[in-house]
């Protein structure tokens, strides 16, 4: 029997859902699916730079899960630019975790699931009020302070 997939944590929902070759008509495309747990380990390890230890604390799994990530979006995404394949991005075993962003000394945490939960009310590096949240949508580089 296999064993089922645990639930990858994903900072960010991407922006695009869909990419298609500029010079293909609109349909016949073949398409490749990125799911979002493959997404999620490309853009922290090959967009951020982040190490392979990190991605993986991130996403809760073990860093032999995350390779085995990377190795299978890598293929799907070089399919697509090779073959001329249009990529979707949707699905997978996945969990979005949301950040709480501080717009005086640009750190982020995880921010708490429960939207009207008193933690964090206040930067927890610098004590400031002018804090905000990132979540579902957003996914431009992490500020690090």
């Amino acid at each position: 029997m296999v064993r089922p997939v645990k639930p990858r944590m994903v900072g960010f929902l991407p922006p695009v859902q869909c990419f298609q070759p500029g010079d293909a008509p609109a349909s016949g495309v073949e398409v490749v699916n990125l799911s979002l747990d493959e997404w999620e380990a490309v853009r922290l390890k090959d967009y951020l730079g982040l190490e392979q230890e990190e991605c993986a604390g991130l996403m809760g799994v073990a860093q032999s899960s995350l390779q085995r990530i990377l190795a299978t979006a890598r293929l799907k995404l070089a399919s697509a630019v090779v073959e001329g394949k249009a990529i979707t991005i949707r699905g997978g075993a996945y969990h979005i975790v949301g950040r709480g962003f501080c717009h005086e000394c640009r750190r982020e945490w995880p921010f708490p699931a429960d939207p009207g939960s008193q933690t964090h009310r206040r930067c927890p590096s610098c004590g400031a009020g002018n804090i905000g949240r990132r979540g579902p949508g957003r996914g431009g580089p992490p500020w690090r302070g």
